[in-house]
């Protein structure tokens, strides 16, 4: 950050208003959102909500009491005639660098096999039928299937995203 930069941060934070950005990095964003020592742990969830803080931090969202979050984070849908599962997520407009969004699938054996994966800002890489769109507010919606040669297992919730850590 430039000596402006800290500047204008340092001026909203005395105005009750932190301003990080993911190029920052988790540890900013967490010190930045009053989350320190053990409480600022990438798998902390000081209000049980069940979204860790790195999930938060990944998907944009305010570590505490966030009464938006549910609608922002991934959800699992099915598309099509037999219905495939579909994984849909919403990317923030300036994506973390020391993040990897990871899109598995969960076999019928209960073991995960790995079909797209983005780390931090590069591209998107997989067997996974990847799509992505560009939103008016910046950010990207995602939408990743199972490969067309790999079998849909039958659970009732076939894809996962994992959120992992890159220190």
């Amino acid at each position: 950050m430039s000596l402006k930069s800290y500047a204008v941060a340092i001026g909203l934070l005395l105005a009750g208003q932190a301003v990080v950005t993911a190029q920052d990095g988790y540890f900013d964003w967490a010190e930045a959102n009053g989350l320190l020592g053990v409480f600022a742990d990438p798998d902390a969830d000081l209000d049980t909500d069940g979204i860790t803080n790195l999930m938060a931090y990944a998907f944009d969202l305010a570590p505490m009491n966030d009464a938006g979050a549910w609608e922002k984070l991934p959800s699992l849908a099915f598309i099509g005639d037999p219905p495939e599962p579909v994984m849909v997520f919403v990317l923030p407009p300036e994506i973390p660098r020391d993040v990897s969004y990871v899109v598995e699938v969960v076999t019928d054996s209960g073991s995960r096999v790995e079909i797209a994966r983005k780390n931090g800002r590069g591209a998107w890489r997989g067997a996974g039928e990847i799509s992505r769109r560009r939103l008016d507010d910046g950010c990207t919606e995602v939408s990743v299937q199972i490969p067309l040669d790999m079998e849909v297992p039958d659970g009732r919730r076939p894809l996962r995203l994992r959120v992992e850590f890159l220190p």
